[in-house]
């Protein structure tokens, strides 16, 4: 049974495993939303830095890397929170 309390797995773990069990109709529309947020963001990245972008994209993996995983790791909980929400 899932435990989003349980401190042995990582959020990235809880976020496939909530994936692989909610209502697959919820967890699409999420993913959808999630995806659209990406497509719009890329977007604006690529007016920002132009050809440069993924060089700037390996530059913030490189020198930002604990940030980075940080972002992650609300962004899973963020995900997993609102299709939890839905799910009820």
């Amino acid at each position: 049974m899932f435990d989003p309390f349980d401190e042995q797995k990582s959020p990235k773990d809880k976020f496939f495993e909530i994936i692989f069990n909610a209502n697959k109709n919820l967890v699409i529309e999420e993913l959808e939303q999630v995806f659209e947020r990406l497509a719009a963001l890329e977007i604006l990245a690529q007016d920002c830095y132009g050809d440069e972008l993924e060089q700037k994209i390996n530059e913030v993996k490189f020198n930002r890397s604990d940030e980075l995983e940080g972002e992650e790791f609300d962004f899973y909980i963020h995900t997993m929170a609102n299709i939890l929400t839905k799910n009820e």
